[in-house]
């Protein structure tokens, strides 16, 4: 073995010879293995290593190569990118679409596990109609309960004004002036999202419009009824899926919520 003192001639500064292998020494050794998650939640650079560990919604995986494609994560998590989407949790609740031909750097600080999302999900029951009333003038942002940290951060970062708001025994979190897709007649609505008193961990579901949404071509939504919230008539839509404890939140109720709103103009 060479001297590492005294690299054989052509060797360059930050690389030692070991018999046959060149290998480049960055901030130290490398380490065998690092969890990325763990340093994600302390929003902490991950160390250089041999193998990174990571989660894909429940499961754990390792692989060796610190960039890894999008089309790889679908394949480790045994999901089609033609019926599901995969995101990326970031430290503080935000989240990130992945494609398959995007390149994750794992050794990127804040990157806490990803999630899976089906394209479309089942539509629920018809709720009861209630009699229609006006929408008054929106005041200052009320901020009547408040929601996990993360949850905050999520919405803070959508660029949008949200209010919670206590209605009776019910809690609700309004988004304000949130885009619609195109195959509407409207460009812009507030939702509307019951936050269930055992969330979190319990369940979040369903979504509500205001104004109601119409569809372009004239066909009616399925599945949308009137609901009055706060004394405001809300358009609900019935749509249910099967929460993922540990997995879900309102991050990831919210991208479903504008999968429905894609996938609608095109039933």
């Amino acid at each position: 073995m060479a001297d590492q003192k005294n690299p054989p001639e052509g060797a360059k500064d930050g690389l030692h010879k070991v018999g046959e292998i060149v290998e480049v020494i960055e901030e130290g050794d490398l380490v065998e293995i690092v969890d990325i998650e763990i340093y994600a939640k302390e929003n902490k650079l991950p160390p250089l290593a041999k193998k990174y560990k990571f989660r894909i919604d429940r499961d754990p995986f390792t692989v060796e190569q610190r960039i890894i494609t999008g089309e790889k994560l679908f394949e480790l998590a045994q999901k089609s990118p033609a019926g599901w989407r995969m995101h990326q949790k970031l430290h503080g609740g935000h989240m990130k679409e992945i494609k398959v031909t995007d390149k994750i750097d794992l050794g990127e600080p804040g990157i806490e596990r990803f999630v899976t999302m089906e394209l479309t999900q089942g539509d629920g029951e018809q709720a009861t109609a209630t009699e229609p009333s006006s929408a008054p003038a929106i005041p200052e942002p009320r901020r009547q309960f408040r929601l996990p940290e993360d949850d905050e951060i999520y919405l803070g970062s959508l660029g949008l004004r949200w209010e919670t708001v206590t209605v009776g025994d019910a809690r609700w979190l309004f988004i304000h002036n949130h885009p619609v897709p195109a195959g509407y007649k409207q460009e812009m609505v507030t939702i509307a999202i019951r936050i269930e008193g055992g969330y979190p961990p319990g369940a979040l579901d369903m979504a509500y419009f205001l104004p109601h949404l119409e569809r372009a071509d004239g066909k009616d939504i399925i599945k949308a009824t009137p609901l009055a919230i706060d004394d405001i008539i809300y358009q609900q839509w019935s749509r249910h899926y099967t929460w993922r404890d540990g997995i879900d939140c309102l991050a990831t109720h919210h991208i479903r919520v504008k999968n429905w709103l894609e996938v609608e103009p095109k039933r």
